[in-house]
């Protein structure tokens, strides 16, 4: 009976015990100093990024700059990760051992946070990876957002953090999503970059407005190419149809070399979606037609009247 006793124990034990994940990885110094690029693989699934050499124990700038063996570890609450390998003047490859925290869950339960999936081995490698730590989660409900796991990982990987939301709260932004708070680090609407479209003027943005002058590359510098060649003042939308259609200050300057300035902002944008480019303007000028208004241009080109109508040759 006592065989069968220590047995079933056994079984039971080996069970229930969570697995450990096996992996290779590599390295290399960053430009940064301080910092190393980081690399895990293992069948079916890849992982990179760049940590602080002092978020690993046993690991330093030394170790990494000379020959030799190396073992270091990865601490988190989720769990530990274990690196066996050798560095070689900044670079070093080897295996990694992943042991995930028993009581990590346990954690969340009673923190209450809930989750779109299961909290397996492979969910907490990646949480452990993103230092998904119970302080980040209560500093982030701290500041007003209470979500789902997941929503607090993609916030560790993208650095949104409580003195982000604060210092955008600062500049007026009181209640973005988290949906917002993610455009906002994705395309990087910074709070440097909401001041700097401040100073140019742009004062009433929404986070969504900002988020497209930044995906349409509207940014100070093209909105201070267009104050200098007369086009101060242009209203967001226009800003954006600018970036969009492609008016941009050679386009512009060229047309003043035909002697076309103060072309209206809504007329540019037509003249490109039209394809009344210099180009064009030259042509119908060999043909005799000089000084045609704008209006006039756009309307030939809408009715195709092109060089070879106008009896120029291509």
């Amino acid at each position: 009976m006592k065989q069968i006793l220590t047995f079933a124990a056994a079984f039971l034990l080996a069970f229930t015990a969570r697995a450990e994940i096996h992996g290779t990885w590599t390295a290399m110094r960053n430009l940064d100093a301080g910092r190393i690029q980081l690399n895990l693989d293992r069948p079916h699934d890849h992982f990179g990024s760049s940590f602080d050499i002092s978020a690993f124990s046993g690991l330093s700038p030394d170790v990494i700059a000379t020959q030799g063996d190396a073992k270091f570890e990865l601490r988190r609450e989720a769990g530990v990760i274990a690196f066996e390998g050798s560095f070689l003047h900044g670079d070093g490859a080897g295996h990694f051992v992943f042991t995930p925290s028993a009581d990590y869950a346990s954690m969340l339960r009673s923190m209450r946070v809930r989750s779109e999936d299961a909290i397996d081995d492979d969910k907490l490698l990646s949480l452990t990876l993103h230092d998904v730590s119970g302080d980040f989660i209560r500093a982030m409900r701290s500041v007003g957002y209470d979500e789902p796991l997941e929503h607090y990982e993609t916030m560790r990987i993208f650095k949104v953090t409580p003195e982000l939301v604060t210092e955008l709260r600062s500049l007026g932004f009181s209640n973005l999503s988290f949906d917002d708070l993610i455009a906002s680090r994705i395309h990087k609407v910074t709070p440097d970059y909401i001041r700097a479209m401040r100073a140019a003027g742009y004062g009433n943005l929404s986070m969504d407005d900002l988020v497209a002058t930044r995906i349409h590359k509207a940014t100070p510098e093209f909105i201070q190419q267009m104050t200098a060649l007369g086009y101060s003042h242009l209203s967001h939308d226009n800003l954006i149809a600018f970036r969009i259609h492609g008016v941009s200050p050679e386009f512009i300057s060229a047309l003043h070399e035909l002697g076309y300035n103060n072309v209206a902002a809504d007329d540019l944008v037509a003249m490109r979606i039209h394809r009344v480019t210099p180009e064009y303007i030259r042509d119908v000028e060999k043909a005799g037609y000089q000084h045609v208004p704008v209006e006039k241009l756009i309307e030939m080109r809408i009715h195709g009247i092109d060089s070879r109508m106008l009896g120029i040759a291509t």
